[in-house]
């Protein structure tokens, strides 16, 4: 556990240096450009993921989850943008909630919380300036870079389990990776300090276990003989069907979709306050 956290935290470093590096880079273009505002955001929302849980993606309220986050922007001009965020969510689904009969016989379940350190480069669709009053509105896209942190868990016999140190498909994988947000969203600014947006952003992700489920059920003996003490635990969490009084696990029979990678999305309103260097008049 404690490899696995410095590991998280040598990742956290490198993405937060390269996000000041990108805001270093951008603050001498914008001099170059003339533009010299930046802006400070809080945001709050939901998240959810797409995976061998939630094949479709469906937005209901059963997988979906708060999320919170902030902010700091460096505009270029009035078309591009970068920003820097931190996000922090939570994800989840249960075959349950499936109306497909192989997941209710799979019977598997997870939650896991979401951190996210994210990069990302705006494009405005409309010239935009807080301080001009007929650019005060625009919608833009943008696309990025972002580390993320993940450990999905579930609960068997009143007791809550992380997934990743059991093995369950047999093999091990790590707890956070890159991925590529891209989205879309629309701003409106109130005063020349005051704006609200609102955006949508996926996050396709280098894993295919964000949910703990990849590929083929494992052999049972193999994960009880390899975990020790939770060999128990692991081989009855491998392989669920059975409390539905069906069998679909057995080595190498399916378990996920292995050549489909997860997914994760966040959709969030934001209040974004505007620090100018030298305000200038609006006209």
């Amino acid at each position: 556990i404690f490899l696995d956290f410095h590991r998280f935290s040598i990742m956290r470093t490198l993405v937060l240096t390269a996000i000041l590096s990108v805001f270093f880079l951008c603050h001498v273009m914008a001099q170059k450009s003339g533009q010299t505002d930046f802006e400070i955001g809080v945001s709050g929302g939901v998240s959810w993921y797409n995976g061998d849980l939630n094949p479709y993606g469906h937005f209901s309220k059963d997988y979906w989850h708060e999320s919170f986050g902030v902010s700091l922007r460096r505009n270029l001009n009035q078309r591009f943008a970068v920003r820097g965020q931190i996000n922090i969510g939570q994800i989840s689904a249960d075959d349950v909630l499936s109306s497909s009969q192989f997941q209710s016989n799979r019977n598997l379940n997870f939650t896991s919380p979401l951190y996210e350190f994210a990069s990302t480069l705006e494009f405005n669709f409309l010239p935009f300036d807080a301080l001009i009053n007929k650019k005060r509105f625009s919608p833009y896209s943008f696309i990025g870079i972002a580390g993320f942190y993940f450990n999905p868990s579930t609960i068997i016999e009143g007791s809550v389990y992380e997934l990743q140190p059991l093995a369950t498909e047999g093999e091990s994988y790590l707890r956070y990776g890159i991925s590529i947000p891209f989205g879309f969203g629309f701003k409106l600014a109130l005063t020349d300090r005051i704006i609200v947006s609102t955006d949508w952003g996926l996050r396709k992700t280098f894993t295919d276990y964000l949910d703990d489920v990849s590929g083929h059920y494992a052999n049972k003996e193999m994960i009880r003989s390899q975990r020790g003490s939770l060999g128990s635990v692991a081989a009855a969490l491998s392989d669920r069907s059975n409390e539905t009084g069906t069998t679909l696990g057995g080595p190498n029979r399916q378990r996920g979709d292995i050549k489909t990678n997860d997914a994760y999305t966040f959709l969030t309103v934001g209040l974004i306050y505007t620090l100018y260097e030298q305000k200038c008049p609006a006209y």
